[in-house]
């Protein structure tokens, strides 16, 4: 069934026989350290699993999800498009207001060296495994080892038109615990509060394909991974042990769609230094 034909949720269950419910539970997220700062739920152990995004040094690694890597969107059906449908989250904590964004991670480079100054260049074997132009993939930068202090930063990009050598300086944000996302810049220089936890990219580009190289300007101490990631979906959790909910059709009109191996997960921006607990639910549909 196509969606030119999706009247109702009843008629896609009984024209196509498939969805499939997904749980998700975060006993324990990272500590954000610093109220308005992101964090990657990668980097925490539940359902789904721990990923620590492993691999060899600046090199690029693709993420295909399955079972309890990433937060599992069911089968794919040959001649069918998935969707997401419904999509609901509640914190336990005070830890509000959050801003949720549920991503397709789609590769990294490990093992950046925030205390290197030296241009880092990165191996691109590998490419994109989905989204393959680069369109609307944005740069997430992930404490893997915790930072110390605020640095410049110059990401060396591909961008999606397939043009090399783009690049974007910002503040990365010194991230103090593994699990925050460095990118984006704060207000001012090491002030609290996050900007955006999505590299800003040069002016007219619309997404990264690839990332050529890395260059501190200063050291900034610990480690990061760069991840390239699709943006699908996104909510504001206002209250405390309040669902929220998102019922893709109706209150919002295109439903989101999730290509076959995709690597689905969160980023959280928290509104304290608390970050709680989180439990989510999501159904998606082939249609």
């Amino acid at each position: 069934m196509s969606l030119s034909g999706f009247y109702n949720i009843g008629s896609s269950i009984a024209d196509d026989g498939k969805y499939h419910y997904q749980y998700l539970y975060k006993a324990t997220v990272p500590a954000n350290t610093t109220a308005g700062y992101f964090i990657d739920m990668n980097q925490s152990a539940g359902q789904p699993k721990y990923n620590p995004f492993a691999g060899s040094e600046a090199t690029a690694t693709p993420l295909v999800g399955g079972g309890n890597s990433g937060i599992y969107a069911g089968n794919f059906v040959s001649g069918s498009s998935k969707h997401l449908l419904r999509w609901q989250m509640v914190n336990i904590a005070a830890a509000v207001p959050n801003y949720v964004f549920l991503n397709d991670y789609l590769m990294f480079y490990p093992l950046i060296d925030c205390d290197n100054v030296d241009q880092q260049d990165m191996i691109n074997v590998d490419t994109l495994p989905r989204y393959t132009t680069g369109e609307g993939v944005r740069i997430v930068l992930v404490v893997t080892a915790p930072m110390a202090l605020t640095a410049s930063l110059t990401i060396n990009y591909t961008n999606s038109d397939g043009v090399a050598g783009r690049t974007s300086t910002a503040n990365v944000i010194p991230g103090a615990s593994i699990g925050v996302c460095a990118s984006g810049t704060s207000p001012t220089a090491g002030g609290a509060g996050q900007a955006s936890p999505f590299w800003p990219l040069a002016n007219g580009d619309k997404g990264v394909r690839s990332i050529e190289s890395i260059t501190f300007g200063a050291g900034a101490g610990g480690f990061m991974c760069a991840c390239l990631v699709k943006p699908l979906a996104q909510m504001v959790i206002l209250e405390a042990n309040v669902p929220c909910e998102k019922m893709y059709g109706f209150e919002n009109q295109m439903l989101p769609e999730i290509k076959d191996g995709a690597y689905l997960n969160l980023m959280i921006g928290c509104g304290s230094a608390t970050t709680g607990n989180y439990r989510g639910e999501f159904v998606f549909i082939n249609s």
